[in-house]
């Protein structure tokens, strides 16, 4: 009873990794900055929370069955503005180190595909995520899935297919200010595959999604999923210390002009010292009827480590056309022909 209650404890405190029983785990990371807004659209100017990545808190449990196979349980969820908890994964599986299976609410499968390709791992500044989210080609997170992934002879591979229709698009809060884009359930039979290797020390990947129906926010911020199909393809590889990465996309229909958008990118990452990493991202998005989904992100920044667990950093962000900055449970969009201007100065604690 006292190891229980003391766990309790520390989970509400958010003050460490928590042990709370053989093999369970509480983690999680958190950041804050300070953010200047050019614009007056869309003003993201002030104190903001989750700006490298969601605020999150993962508690993971998992059990040796024996004859390598493992039994394990994900609980994520994502700390709001408000500081209220918003479910992101939720779920149970078993492995056996070749071949695991997934039941419950799990990460899309499309976006893990192209987050292996991104060095700001869906940061939300910069992220190669950005116009996915942005467009509504996928959810970030699906309920009612099963999730499968195998590794055979170096390939790796990952298919989700979603097992039964939620009664609505669930956006993860009701508050506008806390709206998560793109953080949906899906309908019954909607999948996403990914594939990926090693080549040469050329990592080549790529990965497929079908949405069949439209999906409604229920939110101010998050963007409304449209059906259709999704084509990601990825490369990266390192030229020295530079880790560098390419992605080509093709995303399904939007809400808006009913037609795909086509993004290139690159994104790399380089360590000018055992602390201070630099990293930058450029996208270029091209399509819908009379170009209305053209437009362009640029981000530049850079992160100094004070220890293993605790990161301070800086991003600038650049958009024009149709290209909004994803930042946190905002999106800050920028009239077509219009330039925006985000730059921001934070730290991030990891535990």
């Amino acid at each position: 009873m006292k190891k229980t209650q003391v766990a309790l404890a520390a989970l509400a405190l958010v003050a460490s990794t928590a042990v709370l029983a053989d093999g369970v785990t509480v983690s999680g990371r958190i950041d804050y900055a300070y953010a200047v807004d050019s614009s007056n659209t869309n003003d993201m100017t002030g104190v903001r929370e989750g700006n490298l990545a969601p605020n999150f808190i993962n508690v993971t449990g998992s059990e040796d069955l024996g004859d390598g196979m493992k039994a394990s349980f994900n609980w994520v969820n994502l700390v709001t503005s408000s500081g209220a908890l918003a479910n992101a994964n939720a779920n149970v599986g078993i492995s056996s180190g070749v071949v695991g299976m997934k039941l419950g609410r799990v990460t899309d499968t499309f976006l893990k595909g192209v987050l292996a390709f991104d060095v700001t791992g869906g940061g939300n500044m910069g992220s190669a995520v950005s116009p996915i989210l942005q467009f509504g080609a996928t959810g970030a997170f699906h309920s009612n899935a099963l999730q499968v992934d195998a590794n055979v002879g170096g390939l790796n591979l990952e298919a989700t297919i979603i097992g039964q229709d939620s009664t609505s698009a669930l956006g993860f809060n009701t508050a506008a200010t806390d709206g998560v884009a793109g953080a949906y359930a899906g309908a019954k039979g909607d999948y996403a595959l990914s594939a990926s290797t090693d080549v040469g020390g050329i990592k080549l990947g790529g990965a497929y999604s079908v949405r069949s129906t439209a999906a409604a926010s229920t939110t101010a911020t998050a963007t409304a999923l449209t059906k259709g199909k999704s084509l990601a393809l990825g490369a990266s590889g390192k030229l020295g210390e530079l880790t560098a990465n390419a992605l080509y996309m093709k995303l399904g229909e939007t809400s808006t002009v009913n037609s795909e958008t086509t993004v290139t990118g690159i994104n790399g990452a380089y360590p000018i010292s055992e602390a201070v990493t630099l990293t930058g991202g450029y996208y270029d998005y091209a399509g819908g009827v009379n170009n209305a989904n053209d437009g362009k992100l640029t981000s530049i920044g850079a992160k100094y480590a004070f220890s293993k667990m605790t990161t301070g950093f800086v991003n600038y962000e650049k958009v024009s056309g149709a290209a909004q900055a994803m930042r946190g449970s905002v999106t800050a969009g920028a009239a077509a022909g219009t330039n925006k201007n985000i730059i921001m100065i934070g730290v991030a604690h990891a535990f």
